[in-house]
């Protein structure tokens, strides 16, 4: 059963690939990225379109654009990294969506690899970053490889690189999930937590990562915790089971075994308020995250595509 639904999937021809690339005040770096885009895209012989989607700059990013041989589409003001990929996926005229960061950091080299994948049928292929870990502060590592590891517990094993901003993947697979993934730098994480959450095809290309030119865009106290919250999103929709034993075992460590110390120490006033405290809490979350999961699966199926954004100005 298993290796018919995958030759199905191999009859999935490409009709054209339509490459996306977010800036935001990106003026230096825009220009040869669209280049070296373009010239790749050629030579890979397939139609395309390369929309750089302007999310609201204010230096010359989009003039620099105009003057390449892309479509543009700018906002009147910054919405976020996210934002601007789903403004570049609405106005997509191609099944296969590209994507790319518009800072040069990325080896667009390897995209005929990558477009080799989809050509077998998968539904998203991510170039993975070989060098990542080494190119990130101490801190950032530690905290990229607790991700992957929390990760790897409770979505897929196979989870390597999930916030790679290189990748290819269908279209029909991002409007799925259209109102749920993230309009910040998170986009990539969340887009692949429902690809592999459910059981979605998904593949990787080794690749090298280079280091941006320029101060990044990213806010990491405010993008963290944004992080936080898609990943107990995407969870609680891939594996609740797991994600609700979690909750049990840090109710028992967190709430239930301080309790009873305070108890045993004498302060039963202050034991009965902390356990109930931290009881209704943990309740609450618990059905904030079930409400969650219910609204993703019941609005997923309800998505329509919304064409009106094809005839954006330019």
């Amino acid at each position: 059963m298993v290796m018919e639904e995958y030759v199905d999937q191999t009859e999935r021809h490409i009709q054209g690939i339509s490459y996306i690339v977010p800036a935001y005040n990106e003026e230096p770096m825009i220009a040869p990225t669209v280049s070296r885009l373009e010239s790749i895209l050629s030579a890979i012989g397939y139609p395309f379109e390369i929309i750089v989607v302007d999310d609201g700059s204010r230096d010359r990013t989009r003039a620099s654009a105009l003057a390449q041989n892309c479509r543009v589409i700018s906002h009147p003001g910054n919405m976020g990294y996210g934002a601007a990929i789903k403004t570049g996926i609405r106005a997509a005229q191609y099944e296969i969506i590209g994507l790319v960061d518009a800072d040069g950091t990325y080896e667009i080299e390897r995209l005929p690899e990558l477009t080799a994948e989809i050509e077998k049928g998968f539904d998203m292929v991510i170039a993975e970053r070989q060098n990542v870990f080494k190119l990130d502060k101490p801190f950032k590592r530690l905290v990229r490889r607790i991700l992957l590891w929390f990760l790897r517990i409770f979505i897929a094993k196979s989870i390597r690189d999930p916030n790679s901003g290189f990748r290819l993947f269908r279209r029909d697979l991002a409007l799925t999930y259209f109102p749920f993934l993230c309009n910040t730098f998170s986009f990539t994480t969340s887009i692949t937590l429902f690809a592999l959450g459910d059981s979605y095809f998904v593949q990787y290309v080794p690749s090298e990562y280079s280091v941006r030119e320029g101060k990044s865009k990213v806010r990491h106290f405010r993008d963290s915790l944004r992080m936080a919250q898609l990943i107990i999103q995407g969870v609680t929709f891939a594996n609740p089971l797991k994600l609700y034993l979690l909750i049990i075992v840090m109710h028992v460590v967190l709430v239930a075994i301080p309790a009873a110390a305070l108890d045993i120490v004498g302060l039963e006033g202050t034991s009965n308020i902390y356990f109930w405290t931290g009881s209704i809490a943990v309740l609450l979350g618990g059905l904030g995250l079930m409400s969650d999961l219910i609204r993703i699966n019941t609005n997923k199926h309800n998505i329509g595509v919304d064409t009106s954004s094809k005839d954006d100005p330019a």
